[in-house]
């Protein structure tokens, strides 16, 4: 075993040791101990100190998504998430300026090409064949510079470990674990990354490994045709959560390196973005690096969400006929995660469709055997804005979507005409805390919830509030807010059925 290997392995197997250390400080002690900064330029910092074993983990939370994006560059955002880890302009590359102007002479091949192919039916295929083979010799000559995965590489070889990222509708999540001793090896990497991005192998990266992904998440996938897309397309007529984060065909192809700028500087800034650091580390350390690598990062001011989702006037329906198992969604319109009835929505959706003694599951999987799975959930396809209360359900075989339904929608009513039981109530609140005490577990969860929790509410302190909050909740509040929220104008419905033989 390698050097490389064996630190790793010793980062792994710290992690694991410290994966209870959150429960042994007791999650109620947990606040006090964290420390927080702000940088002149707006990014905040958030700090929990852990010196059982000698790692840390963190996660930087940029709070951008597919909800920020306009028709015509949908996908960029999570296009971009790709592009932080191809390097810097010293990280990833054999000369920077002599990339460079091969980059410039690949975006020019590239809006030749574009312009010609976007003539439609009036393109000349001559000049067409001719410029993608330009585009083609433009890439591959600035290729030639590229280190390939010299960022990766660097991490690993200082026994970094989990390095990862995600987007979503609202956010942009970068993550991995490293020894205390590379703190400053962190922070350097982290910080040019976010403040030198280069976009090196854009097209490269955005009509192979982007494109193939939407291909076998939604083009080949009839679940996720279904999912990630007609059902949001259907249920939302004016905010961000129109489209999801993997984007449409034409706006992947059609989008340029300028547009990924453009979008980068608007929203990669300061104030936009959370950094939490959990394990090992000394608050004065973390702020002493923050300072020297993440300073020069732009601030400015966000761009907020300025289209909001309407009232629905009336129930929107799908059917979507298609050679696979028949699948029903439900979405119910609520509010988002900062609303006063946030934990009712959750409450209501534990109640419904979480676990196999949940309502929905008793009743379509266990007792009618009308279905394979049947779960609801609050905050799809995001939190920040009004959203969907969305139950899902699998039909068991010869059993068709509508079938299922009608079991879904009595179930509903029942709800709302005769409300929860105390005992239901009292396992949604037993749940919920357990389920928050779980995901405070090891420093890897607890920089996630830390940073998200502040990104997505504006306030980190609302994690440890979370368990208080359920306790709060009522019967009578779950009444309330059921009668309020499930109602027939308030519905979306997208089903697939089988193809007719």
């Amino acid at each position: 075993m390698s050097q490389i290997q064996v630190r790793a392995v010793l980062v792994t197997a710290a992690l694991a040791l410290v994966a209870a250390s959150a429960l042994a400080a007791g999650y109620t002690d947990l606040e006090d101990e964290v420390q927080e900064f702000t940088l002149d330029n707006g990014m905040r910092f958030l700090v929990l100190e852990d010196h059982s074993v000698p790692v840390f983990s963190f996660s930087t939370v940029v709070r951008v998504g597919s909800a920020n994006e306009v028709r015509g560059i949908t996908g960029i955002s999570h296009l971009l998430e790709h592009m932080a880890f191809k390097g810097t302009s010293e990280i990833g590359t054999e000369d920077i300026e002599a990339e460079r102007e091969a980059m410039r002479r690949e975006d020019e091949a590239f809006a030749a090409l574009k312009a010609e192919r976007n003539k439609g039916p009036r393109a000349d295929p001559d000049r067409l064949a001719e410029l993608e083979e330009a585009f083609e010799e433009a890439k591959d000559a600035a290729r030639e510079y590229v280190v390939s995965n010299q960022y990766g590489e660097i991490v690993e070889k200082h026994g970094g470990v989990g390095m990862n990222a995600g987007t979503w509708t609202d956010y942009t999540q970068y993550f991995y674990s490293m020894p205390s001793n590379r703190l400053e090896l962190w922070a350097y990497l982290e910080g040019t990354r976010m403040r030198d991005i280069v976009l090196r192998e854009f097209y490269t990266e955005k009509d192979g490994p982007v494109t193939e992904e939407r291909r076998m998440r939604v083009d080949d996938s009839p679940m996720g045709k279904l999912y990630l897309e007609q059902f949001q397309n259907l249920a939302f007529d004016a905010n961000g959560y129109h489209h999801s984060p993997i984007g449409y065909p034409a706006d992947l192809a059609n989008m340029t390196r300028a547009d990924a700028r453009d979008y980068y500087d608007l929203h990669y800034i300061g104030p936009n973005i959370t950094v939490a650091v959990v394990g090992d580390v000394e608050f004065g350390d973390v702020k002493k690096y923050a300072r020297e690598y993440f300073a020069d990062i732009p601030g400015g001011e966000p761009r907020e969400m300025e289209t909001f989702e309407p009232d629905q006037l009336g129930e929107k329906r799908l059917v979507l006929r298609q050679d696979a198992q028949p699948m029903l969604m439900l979405g119910y319109k609520i509010e988002g995660i900062n609303h006063d009835d946030w934990p009712v929505y959750q409450a209501i959706a534990d109640i419904l469709g979480q676990g196999r003694t949940s309502r929905l599951h008793t009743r379509a999987v266990k007792e009618d055997q009308k279905a394979v799975q049947c779960a609801a959930f609050a905050g799809f396809p995001g939190v920040r804005y009004r959203n969907l209360l969305t139950v899902i359900g699998i039909p068991a075989k010869d059993v068709t979507a509508t079938e299922l339904e009608e079991i879904v929608l009595d179930e509903i009513d029942r709800l709302v005409t005769e409300g929860p039981t105390a005992e239901e109530l009292e396992g949604v609140k037993r749940r919920a805390k357990a389920n928050f005490v779980r995901g405070l577990q090891g420093n890897r969860g607890l920089s996630s919830q830390l940073a998200m929790t502040q990104a997505m509410t504006g306030d980190w302190r609302n994690l440890f509030r979370e368990v208080a909050d359920m306790e709060a909740v009522t019967l009578e509040d779950i009444r309330r807010v059921a009668s309020e929220i499930f109602t027939e104008q308030n519905r979306t419905v997208a089903m697939s059925e089988k193809l007719e033989s």
